[in-house]
């Protein structure tokens, strides 16, 4: 049996995608080595402060030419390799969860969570620096994609306090999508993920929850203490991982959803029926931390004008793979309008001739079939 066009166009948009990596980079799938099930978002450390991350489906890009790696993920045994130990398939050994009865009762989840928001100044970089990124958006409407647009940027942090500025160097964007605009950019996403900004939006709702300890992962360099989130009616569930040492940030992911499904009016005609948000923090030479991967996926349905009812997906995410300390940090302005409408303003930068920047964030099976469903 020959496959469908709609497959044969799937697999030319990832023979496109493979190609582009120009020899630069090899391919490899990360796996649990007992369930053998994917391992999304595992880091990859390698040159100068320096890194990638697995996409949804475990799939990560290897820059060539480095001499060691370091393959780590929360929850897992951290393996160091080196270029002859770089294979299609790699594996990693999870971690046992320890729930010693001592810590089971004498742990104030709560209290141990408003004190880990109010070590960040501790934790966290404090001095100016850069990271560079890859900032991805796509829009998907009764579940198929209409929009996505991907850019490279450099972003600027001056202080701790201060929120997060952004250059974009270049951009990919399919056609003009009019029914719906993304109202924010790079920087705004990333101010809005951000833990170590004054009364930061995504912690600020984290303390209306409720939280329970769920155990600690020991790992040879730390220990993990893993912290569940919740709500009594179910409208909220995730986890936040923390670290012993200084009770520092290392992963924060929730998702909050909407139990009561009120009716659409053209007085009120949208709510959010799902919000799914993932923080990962990263740790630098010297100890401090920094945000190093940010997800928010977004289910809004909306009405029109002719009331016709509209199921729209949004998924932004933002990776890292640089950080720059020191001399080499660059100062500067945002280079977009960000009271505009983002998909508007990035007509004006210079157009990337891919559709991805692999190192950083390969691009999901889900992604090229949005890409799919645009270009057919």
């Amino acid at each position: 049996m020959f496959p469908s066009n709609h497959v044969l166009k799937v697999l030319l948009i990832i023979a496109s995608f493979i190609f582009s990596l120009n020899g630069l980079a090899q391919q490899a799938l990360i796996l649990d080595s007992l369930s053998l099930q994917p391992i999304p978002y595992a880091n990859l450390e390698f040159g100068n402060h320096q890194g990638s991350v697995s996409n949804e489906e475990g799939i990560i890009f290897i820059p060539k030419n480095h001499n060691r790696y370091i393959l780590s993920h929360l929850g897992y045994q951290t393996k160091k390799l080196n270029p002859n130990d770089l294979k299609d398939t790699l594996y990693l050994k999870a971690l046992a969860y320890n729930l010693d009865e001592v810590v089971l009762h004498n742990f104030n989840a709560k209290d141990t969570i408003l004190k880990a928001f109010r070590n960040i100044p501790k934790n966290f970089l404090s001095q100016p620096y850069n990271q560079e990124g890859i900032f991805r958006y796509s829009l998907k409407e009764n579940g198929k994609g209409v929009e996505m647009i991907e850019t490279d940027f450099l972003s600027y942090k001056p202080r701790l306090e201060d929120e997060n500025m952004t250059k974009i160097y270049e951009v990919k964007k399919t056609e003009k999508y009019k029914k719906i605009n993304l109202l924010s950019g790079v920087a705004e996403f990333l101010n809005l993920m951000d833990p170590t900004l004054s009364n930061a939006p995504v912690l600020e709702k984290l303390k209306t929850l409720n939280f329970n300890y769920a155990g600690r992962i020991d790992n040879k360099h730390e220990t993990i203490y893993k912290i569940e989130i919740y709500k009594e009616d179910h409208s909220a569930i995730g986890h936040i991982f923390l670290s012993k040492k200084n009770l520092a940030l290392r992963e924060i992911k929730v998702e909050y959803s909407r139990t009561a499904q009120y009716p659409l009016t053209q007085e009120d005609p949208n709510y959010t029926t799902r919000v799914a948000s993932l923080i990962k923090i990263n740790t630098s030479e010297n100890g401090k931390q920094f945000l190093s991967y940010a997800e928010i996926t977004n289910d809004i349905k909306s009405l029109f004008k002719n009331d016709s009812i509209y199921d729209f997906q949004i998924k932004g995410k933002i990776a890292f793979n640089k950080l720059i300390e020191g001399k080499e940090v660059k100062k500067f302005n945002s280079n977009y309008n960000s009271k505009k409408a983002f998909n508007k303003t990035v007509a004006k930068f210079k157009q990337k001739q891919k559709w991805t920047n692999s190192e950083m964030l390969p691009m999901t099976s889900e992604e090229l079939e949005i890409l799919n469903h645009i270009y057919n």
